[in-house]
């Protein structure tokens, strides 16, 4: 929770002092302009005595105080002469009319909560006029209000309580973060129940996925968007293709998609990506579903009918030996189990797993303690026993060729990120080919192509939630969008960029065959 207070008299009349989280911001409340500072900082400003020149370690930063009117010396703010320069965050809906804005006080592991701020007819009409460029007398000429009237709106926008406006002194630039970005309490980490970890510290989800997904339709909007699902609708990134079809078309582009071997599919999720696969390939088609999930199992059962299922593991693949031409797992590994190990300490349970592991496979653990995506490599090794000659397998995740693994936070579970540098040591210690590629590069995404921006989408899911109503998490563009009412203010931005779903930079695509 952020706490607002009067700042001292070191500074000007309208500035506060915002605290929470462990952040400390000045506020300037007429201009929703501000400065993040330590608390160290905060404390050497207040003891500089008014009147004097700065101490020269502060001097930097007495000058950009200056600059933003928040010092008790700096000329006084005339808001008349100023642009008003509207967050990018805030949503106009202009039917109601009214403002849809993220709430800087409320955050929780899944954002921030977000409200209606009503407006009157001329309100909104000032608020259109508010381009960047237009000064208040400008804007409030232009929308036909009194200066009067714009100055007391205005006065509710700049609070720290809304952040919907900045006053600038000149027009800001088409991406000024600072108009993308609240001064607000960090994100939070989601809480875990206890069996999602083991003994050890390991992670386990095996009751998660059995008992703790209890809607597969809508599963993969609510609670863990990946890249399959938000490019599950045709997609100029992807050439107007949805993802499995892309997805099937560069495999089989490569050779690697056969007929005449049964094709497993690990961790199908809502089964889109397998329906893609199905209407690619037409006709009779051997395809097997595994998953931890009874309730993903019956949703996929509505797309992939004639396919069988297993309620399974990873780790455990109930196949027999040389028995499979195509293997996929889509943004599955990272739910499988990681294990801490330290080096200085001796081993026990899992983290023994992880040092016979590391031992047979002649990979140099980190120094100290660090997660290892132990599961990933048993699967690897069950990948090994059941490829047929010439077989191949596909595993996309997010994580690095070298980075070492991270717990995600604001999940309802914990996954962790991939160390592919281990996988491809292992994959060839076991006599398989390996190629490790980002997966934009494999899939031959444009990553200029627009999505809606993350923030848009938030807000968009936030109104829709409030009326009883639920929007899927997809990369939308400007044609695939379609609202209930109308909306001003969203933002698209390129695909390299935050979206509804997860940043596909930070994604690999690791390939393996069996000579």
């Amino acid at each position: 929770m952020l706490r607002a207070e009067p700042a001292v008299s070191r500074f000007a009349p309208d500035v506060h002092v915002l605290t929470g989280a462990g952040q400390v911001t000045l506020w300037h409340a007429r201009t929703g302009r501000h400065v993040p500072l330590s608390e160290e900082l905060l404390r050497e400003l207040e003891r500089w005595t008014p009147g004097l020149l700065p101490p020269p370690d502060l001097a930097p930063l007495a000058r950009r105080l200056d600059q933003l009117n928040l010092l008790r010396e700096s000329v006084a703010v005339d808001v008349g002469a100023l642009l008003p320069c509207r967050s990018r965050l805030v949503l106009t809906l202009p039917d109601l009319p009214a403002l849809w804005l993220p709430d800087p006080a409320v955050r929780t592991p899944g954002g921030h909560a977000w409200r209606e701020l009503p407006l009157s007819a001329a309100r909104l009409a000032f608020w259109r006029a508010c381009n960047g460029s237009r000064t208040t007398v400008q804007a409030a000429t232009a929308a036909g209000i009194s200066l009067a009237d714009a100055l007391a709106f205005l006065a509710v926008l700049t609070g720290a309580g809304v952040q919907a406006v900045q006053l600038r002194d000149r027009p800001v630039t088409r991406r000024d973060p600072s108009l993308e970005r609240l001064v607000a309490p960090a994100r939070g980490a989601a809480p875990r129940p206890a069996d999602q970890y083991g003994a050890f510290g390991e992670t386990t989800l095996g009751e998660y996925h059995h008992t703790g997904i209890t809607d597969g339709a809508t599963h993969f909007d609510d609670h863990e968007t990946t890249i399959a699902h938000a490019f599950g609708v045709p997609h100029p990134a992807l050439g107007g293709q949805r993802y499995g079809a892309r997805l099937f078309d560069v495999l089989d582009g490569r050779g690697h998609v056969r007929r005449d071997a049964p094709l497993v599919e690990v961790g199908p999720g809502d089964g889109e990506l397998g329906e893609a696969f199905l209407a690619r390939l037409g006709g009779p088609v051997d395809y097997l579903r595994l998953d931890a999930s009874p309730e993903l199992l019956r949703t996929q059962r509505t797309r992939m009918p004639g396919t069988r299922e297993v309620l399974g593991s990873a780790t455990s693949l109930p196949l027999p030996d040389r028995s499979v031409g195509l293997l996929l797992s889509n943004e599955v590994i990272a739910d499988l189990s990681a294990v801490p190990f330290d080096t200085r300490r001796a081993a026990h349970g899992a983290a023994a797993e992880v040092q016979g592991r590391l031992e047979r496979y002649r990979i140099v653990p980190h120094e100290g303690t660090a997660l290892y995506n132990l599961g990933a490599w048993l699967f690897l090794e069950e990948i090994a026993r059941v490829l047929a000659p010439g077989g191949v397998a596909w595993l996309s995740e997010f994580g690095g060729l070298d980075e070492l693994p991270e717990e995600t936070t604001q999940l309802d579970h914990p996954e962790v990120s991939i160390h592919f540098g281990h996988l491809v040591t292992i994959a060839r210690a076991l006599g398989l080919r390996a190629q490790l590629e980002p997966l934009a590069e494999f899939l031959r995404a444009d990553l200029g192509a627009q999505q809606l921006a993350r923030h848009s989408y938030e807000g968009l899911r936030a109104r829709m939630r409030a009326e009883g109503r639920h929007l899927a998490a997809r990369a939308y563009t400007p044609e695939t969008l379609v609202l209930p009412w109308t909306v001003e203010g969203l933002q698209w931005v390129p695909i390299s960029d935050q979206g509804p779903g997860p940043l596909i930079t930070r994604f690999m695509a690791l390939t393996v065959q069996r000579e």
